[in-house]
């Protein structure tokens, strides 16, 4: 899709008059198939229109160069917003994958040559959220260098404090690690408090459940993964072999 859109951005800006501009446009609605969003490709619909004048070529360049100015940044904020979305995604895939990372940290067998021990790696756990964010943070730190920790905004109706925010990506990470006595019940409504509170609109809570509080987990993400009021929630749960 990005390589389409891409090719019809570059063939609009050399457009230079009306009947190129239609030939092409023409062109255009016939590439965006099904695949597109319809809401996306009613916009390039309403964007690519422009009121000709019968008696004036002169009028009719003027505007179509209006009309052709709006479907490139029509065509430019929906490739923004798909790299952004695959970026997004990259993101929840490493979450997914955090196990991976704290089994090769603390499990492999360091080589012989290496000063790191067995036992130091062992030691590394994780037993309350400050532990998880320190984790998560370094972890992602290598590949979004915009992260920020403990970063305190104003949300309109009062201070937030978010444990990462990735800028780059438009994207807060809440941590919970679940604790011994911790109930389903508490789980639950600290996360819908900070949908609530958050002004981000994409927000990803990162759930360490320590203790398996969470019986039900493909239910659980189900109800957390979708929209709440406009912001995008995504959930992603580890439930650790080993405490």
């Amino acid at each position: 899709m990005d390589r389409i859109i891409e090719e019809y951005i570059d063939k609009i800006k050399d457009i230079d008059n009306v009947n190129e501009y239609d030939e092409i446009i023409r062109k255009l609605n016939y590439s965006l198939t099904d695949e597109y969003p319809e809401e996306f490709r009613r916009e390039i619909e309403q964007k690519q229109k422009y009121l000709k004048n019968r008696f004036s070529d002169e009028a009719n360049r003027e505007k179509m160069f209006e009309a052709k100015e709006k479907v490139i940044g029509c065509l430019r904020n929906f490739l923004y917003k798909e790299k952004a979305d695959d970026s997004r995604e990259t993101l929840i895939k490493y979450l997914n994958n955090f196990h991976v990372f704290m089994e090769e940290l603390t499990d492999k067998e360091p080589d012989k040559r290496a000063t790191l021990s067995s036992e130091q790696l062992q030691m590394i756990k994780i037993k309350n959220e400050y532990d998880l964010q320190h984790l998560l943070y370094a972890v992602l730190k290598p590949i979004y260098l915009d992260i920020r920790s403990e970063v305190t905004e104003d949300s309109g109706v009062g201070m937030v404090r978010s444990d990462l925010k990735i800028p780059q990506l438009q994207v807060v990470v809440e941590t919970k690690c679940t604790r011994e006595k911790m109930q389903l019940k508490k789980l639950t409504e600290e996360i819908e408090a900070d949908i609530v509170h958050y002004s981000e609109k994409n927000i990803i809570f990162f759930v360490y459940d320590k203790y398996k509080i969470i019986k039900e987990r493909q239910s659980y993400e189900k109800y957390f993964n979708r929209t709440f009021d406009g912001k995008n929630v995504k959930i992603v749960i580890h439930q650790p072999v080993k405490l």
